[in-house]
């Protein structure tokens, strides 16, 4: 039994696995055209998928991290032969190149106003809709275009292998970064490369979100290795600069990089760090808006995902769930004001929580820093007004570095492979078919986090009896120096303890071998008998 489920047999187990979803991409792949096979495609998905997620649990435990990441590249073979599964966003990436290539404005229109030559594989929504990407992106689009000269299939490929190489840089950068945080290496493999969810939204699904987690974590890796504390921040300033021209949202683990610079914690250093980051980070945006000449236009076009309304976001479900019981109580028309409302409180509670984090990751150097720009970035996708699967790639991707352990890391592991089942081959959103017991399920969700939140305030401090804290002041050995002289005066001479602290070692020494010597003097002239 043990030698049927050894890594070696394991990783043919999981080339079985991606090979019966690449059959799947085949018969249930395509959003417009659901045939006869479709089911039996739905079927070999659900097979396929349930067995890769399997196997690749089972090999969490090996430490060989170039074993791992070509097991994962065995994996991936069959799925570079299919078409993508899981989302159509690839086709809209290529027609979008399709506009750059003419010279058009992708924040102006959308791939209907060429038309596109492979408009029917963009999915309806997105038809008429500008980019929202940043001008990086936008390149790589315009390039993939150019070089397929009008073949969509190697304009694909073309989109993948970015994608691929955002994931393996994330990989590469991951181990590195994992030595600061007292990881492992193989982990970072196992969880940010060779997982279900990259290989079904990387090397299937070709998300510009695998290259925008690459950026990031270059960026965190640059700032906690270089020598010099501005090519830290420099170099780390390009990276963020580079990731946030291909979503906005990159932006976000910017702050980060200051907590893990040491010199840059505190004081005036800080300021100074600051500006060179956001320096670098700026200028680095606004170079390649020039260069590419597409400009600063996402900015107005970045929402154009908001529109979606699904309970995968956790405030648009708690949104939902709440407009559901208006709808019972007869005012159907406020459905809409109560998502809007509740994604408004989702974005103050997202701005809590990257405050809570970046002071949390001030405390602390790159063991602490790592996790909670993670952490950041998990938020951020999260509690947005719409999430999607591949928006966790850059939050998985840096959280992998860090290593977290316990009940955190085994939910990070099982909701990583668990994110791919949200959607099927064809793109078909499983979220859009449970919308209520997935509103309600947010909706308890956030209610047991309120509970926990307000069952873990600290309560009012025990009070101990005067005589008995004495005591385990007296004896404690975690009270030392100062504060052990505060309790020795305390017992005799308590209003001069203020005066007698003071410092300086050798001085408190002094005071200290001057009271002793005048309770001894007290105490002799009290048992004189004169």
């Amino acid at each position: 039994m043990r030698e049927s489920l050894s890594p070696a047999r394991l990783r043919w187990l999981g080339l079985l696995g991606s090979a019966l979803m690449a059959a799947s991409a085949h018969l249930a792949g395509s959003a417009t055209d659901r045939g006869p096979g479709w089911a039996v495609g739905v079927g070999l998905w659900l097979v396929g998928a349930g067995g890769l997620a399997a196997v690749w649990w089972r090999l969490r435990t090996v430490a060989a991290p170039g074993w791992l990441l070509g097991t994962g590249a065995l994996w991936a073979v069959p799925l570079l032969l299919a078409p993508p599964l899981g989302s159509s966003d690839v086709y809209a990436y290529a027609c979008q190149g399709e506009i750059v290539r003419a010279g058009l404005d992708p924040y102006a229109v959308g791939p209907d106003a060429l038309p596109c030559r492979w408009l029917d594989w963009v999915a309806p929504s997105w038809r008429d809709t500008p980019a929202p990407y940043g001008s990086l992106w936008l390149l790589v689009e315009g390039v993939a275009a150019s070089v397929s000269a009008g073949s969509l299939p190697l304009a694909v490929t073309v989109l993948r292998l970015v994608a691929i190489v955002g994931v393996l840089l994330a990989a590469a950068a991951g181990a590195r970064l994992a030595r600061h945080c007292g990881g492992n290496p193989a982990r970072v493999v196992w969880l940010g490369a060779i997982g279900p969810l990259p290989l079904v939204h990387v090397v299937s699904g070709a998300h510009n979100d695998a290259l925008l987690a690459g950026l990031v974590v270059l960026g965190l890796l640059a700032a906690a290795e270089l020598r010099t504390v501005v090519g830290r921040l420099a170099l780390a300033g390009v990276a963020f600069g580079a990731a946030a021209s291909v979503k906005a949202t990159a932006l976000v683990a910017v702050p980060f990089a200051l907590a893990v610079v040491p010199w840059a914690r505190t004081g005036r250093r800080r300021v100074a760090a600051g500006a060179v980051l956001t320096g670098a980070t700026l200028g680095t945006v606004l170079l390649l808006a020039g260069v590419t000449g597409h400009g600063l236009g996402f900015v107005r076009s970045w929402p154009a995902t908001a529109g979606s309304v699904q309970w995968s976001s956790i405030p648009t479900g708690v949104g939902m769930a709440v407009g559901y019981g208006l709808r019972a109580a007869g005012r159907p028309e406020a459905f809409g004001g109560a998502v809007e409302v509740a994604r408004l409180l989702g974005l103050a509670a997202l701005g809590a929580v990257l405050l809570l984090a970046w002071r949390r990751a001030l405390r602390g150097g790159v063991a602490v820093a790592v996790p909670a720009a993670g952490v950041a970035l998990l938020a951020t996708a999260l509690l947005g007004p719409v999430f999607y699967a591949w928006y966790a790639l850059a939050g998985v991707a840096v959280l992998a570095a860090a290593a977290p352990r316990g009940r955190l890391g085994t939910l990070l592991d099982a909701g990583s492979a668990g994110l791919v089942f949200l959607t099927l081959p064809d793109s078909l959103g499983l979220v859009t078919k449970t919308k209520v017991p997935g509103a309600l399920l947010d909706l308890a969700l956030v209610g047991w986090l309120l509970t926990r939140w307000a069952g873990r305030r600290p309560a009012g401090p025990a009070r101990m009896p005067a005589g008995r804290s004495r005591e385990l002041a007296r004896r404690s050995p975690l009270v030392s120096g100062p504060a052990r002289m505060l309790v020795r005066r305390s017992r005799t001479v308590l209003g001069r303890s203020g005066e007698l602290v003071g410092r300086s070692r050798r001085l408190l020494g002094r005071v200290d071998a001057w009271r002793r010597r005048r309770v001894r003097a007290v105490l002799r002239q009290r048992r004189s008998p004169v």
